[in-house]
């Protein structure tokens, strides 16, 4: 860590060398966090998670019939030093008849539109995608469909304000938030789509993995086609299987673009992660090891941003773990164990190391790194008090008392006067 720091300061390294590294390092100290905890507000689990922009406020949707949904404040007061709990300062709980009579379906996936914590919007298996208003807590836009939604993935550059949905039907529904109707409708997929990813460097560019083991990158200004279908053999397959070219070998329901945009990490059900290139659609054949999943829905995992740190990690929901890996190498750095039931979503602190995880034990959990060794509260150096020094008795030595001597005594003599 010096040596970062005599670089830094000499120029050698750049500046943002030495924080991303720190922060690497802290991110796979990951644990249970000592200082934060949530409020239960889901009765069955918790379906999807998301943080706003700011990262402060958490959203958390549930698995329940009666679709919570619920915003938690994760930001903690400075004058709070113990143990925090992150109130729920929002949830449709106490507004159901408010909200929508008969509302009894379950959120398939909850999401902060990205420019702006005044809106969210959920999507259910009751074949709609809504728009909410944060501040009054209600429905102003539904987008209504003729099959259940699995899923649903706002877009993230300013060039546009879709909203790409998928479900059941074998195809994927672009709706335009400006307008409030759908534009177009993507059809490739042979079976339901399960998992959808906007890409953060081209505001056109989108993934989608479903049923049919495949997974697909379109430019939505073209709806006659995909622009590649990704292969998990780069073209090397056999004859016999060359007319049916898939990513995984089981269905795929997870979708991830790395913070720059030019990868894409994709999880399917025969235990496999796989990390493409975005653009020339290529599998870089990394190894993450089996990691099982046996999620029904669209699983939630999620990478962190390079402001956190050096090296991407992917934090993937396994089970009743969190496995922490390596994006380039594939080396397993973590494995985190807390929740009682299986882990459903994951969400990441956009500018610290911190995660969040939902699960179906309807606990969510803070994750952090452990906290560094507070300074004394005094920054004068204390140093040990010298021992008493004993009583002064009858002395046994041959040698002669010290006699005390004044130093303000004038002990000056003339020999004249002697």
């Amino acid at each position: 860590m010096l040596q970062l720091l005599s670089s830094r300061e000499q120029g050698l390294d750049p500046p943002w060398l030495l924080p991303a590294l720190y922060g690497s390092q802290r991110f796979v100290e990951l644990g249970l966090s000592s200082e934060k905890e949530f409020d239960r507000a889901h009765q069955k689990g918790v379906a999807s998670l998301d943080i706003d922009r700011d990262g402060r406020y958490l959203i958390s949707g549930g698995s329940d019939v009666t679709g919570t949904i619920a915003i938690h404040d994760t930001a903690k007061p400075l004058k709070d030093r113990g143990r925090y709990k992150c109130p729920v300062v929002a949830s449709t709980a106490a507004m159901r008849g408010r909200i929508q009579p008969g509302w009894s379906y379950a959120i398939s996936v909850v999401q902060w539109y990205p420019h702006d914590t005044g809106i969210f919007t959920t999507s259910s298996v009751d074949r709609t995608l809504r728009v909410w208003d944060t501040n009054e807590l209600c429905v102003v836009e539904k987008f209504a469909f003729s099959a259940p939604v699995y899923t649903h993935c706002m877009a993230v550059a300013d060039a546009h304000s879709l909203i790409a949905v998928s479900g059941k039907e074998c195809k994927i529904t672009l709706c335009d938030l400006q307008s409030g109707s759908a534009t177009h409708i993507l059809q490739d997929h042979r079976k339901p789509v399960m998992a959808l990813a906007w890409s953060p460097r081209d505001p056109h560019l989108l993934a989608s993995g479903s049923h049919d083991n495949r997974v697909l990158l379109w430019d939505v200004r073209k709806a006659s086609g995909p622009l590649l279908t990704l292969d998990q053999h780069n073209g090397s397959g056999s004859a016999n299987v060359a007319s049916v070219v898939t990513a995984h070998n089981g269905h795929v329901n997870g979708l991830r673009f790395s913070s720059d945009g030019l990868f894409l990490v994709s999880f399917g059900t025969d235990n496999q992660l796989r990390l493409w290139d975005a653009f020339s659609g290529q599998n870089t054949l990394v190894n993450y090891g089996r990691i099982p999943n046996v999620l029904p829905q669209t699983c939630q995992f999620t990478i962190t941003p390079h402001s956190c740190t050096l090296h991407p990690v992917l934090c993937v929901p396994s089970g009743g773990a969190v496995l922490l890996l390596e994006m380039f190498t594939g080396r397993k750095v973590g494995r985190l164990q807390g929740h009682y039931g299986q882990v459903n979503c994951l969400a990441t602190h956009p500018f610290e190391q911190e995660l969040y995880s939902g699960g179906s034990d309807t606990n969510i959990l803070a994750w952090a790194p452990p906290l560094p060794v507070t300074p004394p509260s005094s920054s004068r150096t204390s140093y040990p008090a010298p021992p008493p020094r004993k009583a002064q008795g009858p002395s046994t030595s041959s040698a002669p008392p010290t006699r005390a001597t004044n130093v303000y005594q004038d002990t000056w003599s003339s020999d004249e006067e002697d």
